[in-house]
């Protein structure tokens, strides 16, 4: 995924950061550059619900941004994803819909991602981080009202569950 789109920094910057903190695109979109803490790698979202809630980002995520940030946001604008008009030249807030149709334009004909929603980043997101974390505190950098709406990640395969069967026997066995 990320080779497919690897040539368009600005693309590879909001995948990578969509898939490294869970934001939902349109939180994403919705930033600012002050808003974003670069030397602690966060940044505070408004998520559903008007709640807040801060999301963190990885290392190979922060390079991403730096070099966006350095060589192609457009300083007019406050908005941390910019776009300029090619007719008037103006610079605006990246909109989802551009977003969308370079994400469309960068994977067609890679079958592998045929059908992938830049929202499946999310989803990817909280799936890796299950059984590294609890699942209270993945709820809350989801941003999860309920409980229940994260343990749908939750998704326990038999070599997990054999894994955590054995440290539960040696626990007791001391």
């Amino acid at each position: 995924m990320y080779r497919a789109v690897e040539t368009d920094c600005r693309t590879h910057t909001i995948v990578r950061l969509l898939h490294r903190s869970g934001a939902r695109i349109s939180e994403l979109l919705a930033l600012d550059l002050e808003e974003v803490n670069l030397e602690q790698q966060k940044f505070q979202v408004l998520g559903k619900g008007n709640k807040q809630r801060w999301c963190f980002y990885s290392d190979d995520a922060a390079q991403l941004l730096n070099t966006y940030l350095k060589h192609y946001r457009h300083h007019r604008c406050p908005a941390l994803f910019t776009a300029q008009q090619p007719i008037a030249g103006s610079v605006n807030r990246l909109s989802y819909r551009t977003v969308h149709q370079n994400w469309r334009r960068l994977i067609a004909g890679i079958s592998e991602l045929e059908g992938a929603r830049l929202h499946d980043l999310r989803h990817t997101f909280a799936t890796e981080r299950v059984g590294l974390m609890g699942i209270e505190e993945l709820r809350a950098l989801m941003g999860h009202e309920s409980i229940l709406t994260t343990l749908r990640y939750q998704k326990v395969t038999s070599a997990r569950a054999e894994t955590v069967a054995q440290s539960a026997l040696k626990q007791l066995a001391n």
